[in-house]
């Protein structure tokens, strides 16, 4: 944090010197007066004040995070028993489940400390760029591991027309390899590189925070080409991920592949949307008008920024749910050696045609034991119910 805010000021410095006509005595004034800092402190707005909404903003974000909280224990406690045998698919599925308590709490955090909206955002953000690898490896743990995917695919022509570029249909097919895979899981891993670099840029020279006083026409053009290759970064990513689930769509249909992206990816598009869109047309209105909204230690443009973090947590609340749905516990491979029952009563009616012999019940049929087996009794151990017991009986 210090080495962050040293390099932010030496950059104000050099946009000052650049900007402002030499000899100018008021850049150096003007710097430490900001600090570096553009938004209050807790201090600040504990000793200047805050607007009506802000105690109860807290309150009710704090029981949504803690309700998002609960909701992800519980799916941790669900799919835990599933790690020994199916690890790589149990974590990639909690790592995509994660995203949105990571945007609660990081936004929360947001809401009690003005002054961090920048890192927080930087922080999910990031975090949003990983799960996508995470979605990544879930779909070949769905085709039993990466080797498996390219084997059971390879040859299969793929429609280079994947989202976004769904429309241009003049785009021929290819053939599916090595390479196709190589160059498209690359498309994925590009976001989370150019994400964590350029993002840490753009929190570098302090543009997201800097909510009292307007930023200079140098750091807008930065900021805008920062967001703008984001963006394009993150489309790049998400046609990389259309191209590899396109020549696995016949093998994955009856995963809800589709229902699974469009809820996870839904939340983190409308907070960007809402970030960029919403709060500057909240902000040209307010100007518009000539309404001062600030109270307090808090501006009117940071005020619309609480009111939209406030927004985001509430938007993971209600997605969420909907959300562990989709990502279940019934997408876990179950293998069983043969037709599981509880009891006899339970076996299948056999129809009898003509003289044609019956089959065996112990052929097919098998269930777990229901009571524990006693060993011999010349003091052997008891089995536990992980024995199986083979029905013997036939019609």
């Amino acid at each position: 944090y210090y080495i962050t805010n040293n390099l932010r000021k030496q950059f104000e410095l050099l946009m000052a010197a650049v900007v402002e006509p030499a000899g100018n005595n008021n850049t150096e004034e003007a710097v430490s007066e900001e600090g570096g800092e553009g938004t209050p402190s807790i201090s600040d707005i504990i000793r200047y004040g805050a607007p009506p909404e802000y105690i109860p903003l807290l309150v009710l974000s704090f029981i949504i995070c803690v309700f998002i909280i609960v909701l992800f224990v519980r799916a941790v406690n669900e799919h835990r028993r599933f790690f020994t045998k199916h690890t790589m698919q149990g974590l990639c599925t909690l790592g995509i489940v994660l995203t949105f308590p990571v945007y609660a709490i990081m936004y929360y955090s947001g809401i009690i400390v003005p002054r961090a909206m920048a890192k927080v955002t930087f922080l999910a953000e990031t975090y949003e760029a990983i799960s996508l690898v995470f979605f990544l490896r879930l779909l070949f743990t769905y085709m039993g591991g990466k080797k498996q995917t390219i084997g059971k695919l390879k040859g299969h022509m793929v429609p280079l027309a994947n989202p976004p570029l769904c429309c241009l249909i003049c785009l021929p097919h290819i053939k599916f390899g090595k390479k196709f895979m190589l160059v498209h899981e690359l498309f994925i891993l590009q976001l989370f590189i150019f994400q964590l670099i350029l993002g840490y840029i753009d929190l570098l020279i302090g543009i997201d925070d800097s909510h009292t006083h307007p930023a200079s026409l140098i750091e807008e053009t930065y900021s805008h080409y920062f967001h703008g290759f984001i963006l394009l970064s993150l489309l790049l990513a998400i046609y990389g991920l259309g191209g590899i689930y396109h020549a696995a769509e016949e093998q994955l249909k009856h995963y809800q592949i589709f229902r699974k992206f469009i809820l996870y990816k839904a939340f983190v598009t409308v907070v960007k949307v809402e970030e960029l869109l919403v709060t500057q047309l909240a902000m040209k209105v307010i100007d518009s008008l000539e309404l001062d909204i600030g109270v307090g230690a808090i501006p009117g443009e940071l005020r619309v920024h609480m009111l939209c973090y406030f927004l985001v947590i509430v938007q993971a609340a209600v997605i969420f749910p909907f959300l562990l749905r989709a990502y279940s516990t019934a997408d876990y491979p179950v293998t069983p050696p043969a037709l599981l029952v509880d009891s006899c009563t339970d076996l299948p009616m056999l129809e009898f045609k003509g003289d044609q012999p019956l089959p065996a019940v112990s052929d097919y049929v098998s269930f777990p034991a229901a009571q524990t087996l006693e060993g011999p009794q010349s003091g052997g151990s008891e089995e536990e119910e992980t024995t199986e017991i083979t029905v013997l009986a036939q019609c």
